[in-house]
């Protein structure tokens, strides 16, 4: 089994996690339940498989990729699988229970363990950035820093997704009992009915953003695509004139 990386956290759990969280990350009978693809489909209108399907079209065989925050299911084995034994996937995450829970459902696969705050700058580039079901868990500061930090790991014609909540449509009535039900277990999750992803991004011109929504639109796919830098740039030829 693969092991974490004794990297000490440089900054607490934050409060947050412990104090309004901790029905889903504590208790062990949740677990199964949760990690159950059927919960998932259930918790997501049936579009669970489909996010999935279409995350993993964004990840290269071979490639490199960065999640930052473990998860409920099966997404997490399906993009190792996708990944390969010739590409590499880091998975990291601030608690270290869910990075221990993460090695067991991941055993086999070739991952990478590193308890880290997704909060914090982060060295290494990647071709592909994942940040799944994370950002409705945080406070808003907490949003736009790691946002930034996973468009900062994006290496050059990488790409970055970003898949979570997302404000439903008019006419999807589910949004009158998701509202008062994420008020309740999810303060931070409608900030994103509010603002867009992208609009958390200080260097929002440095990428391409693509959106796909699912469910009546109660969830989102957002896809950035570093543009090609300057230094990149095929040189002009000389001009006939």
């Amino acid at each position: 089994m693969p092991k974490t990386k004794n990297i000490p956290l440089t900054s607490p759990i934050p409060a947050y996690l412990t104090e309004l969280y901790a029905f889903l990350y504590k208790p062990k009978s949740w677990r199964s339940i949760l990690d159950d693809d059927r919960t998932q489909t259930l918790l997501t209108f049936g579009a669970q498989n489909a996010i999935i399907e279409d995350l993993l079209e964004d990840i290269g065989t071979n490639s490199s990729v960065l999640q930052i925050g473990c998860t409920f299911g099966s997404q997490m084995l399906k993009t190792a699988e996708k990944i390969g034994s010739y590409g590499t996937y880091t998975l990291i995450d601030i608690l270290p229970s869910e990075i221990e829970i993460a090695q067991k459902k991941l055993a086999g696969q070739k991952v990478e363990f590193q308890c880290l705050d997704g909060r914090l700058s982060l060295k290494k580039k990647y071709d592909t950035v994942i940040c799944y079901m994370l950002l409705h868990e945080l406070p808003e500061r907490s949003k736009q820093k790691v946002i930034n930090n996973v468009l900062d790991s994006v290496g050059e014609n990488g790409k970055a997704v970003f898949v979570d909540y997302h404000k439903p449509s008019k006419w999807n009535l589910w949004r009158f009992i998701i509202k008062p039900f994420n008020r309740l277990f999810f303060p931070f999750a409608e900030k994103l009915w509010l603002k867009d992803i992208r609009l958390y991004a200080s260097k929002e011109s440095h990428f391409a953003w693509y959106q796909k929504t699912y469910s009546g639109k109660m969830y989102q796919k957002v896809v950035a695509v570093r543009k090609i830098s300057d230094y990149q740039k095929p040189d002009a030829g000389p001009s006939f004139y």
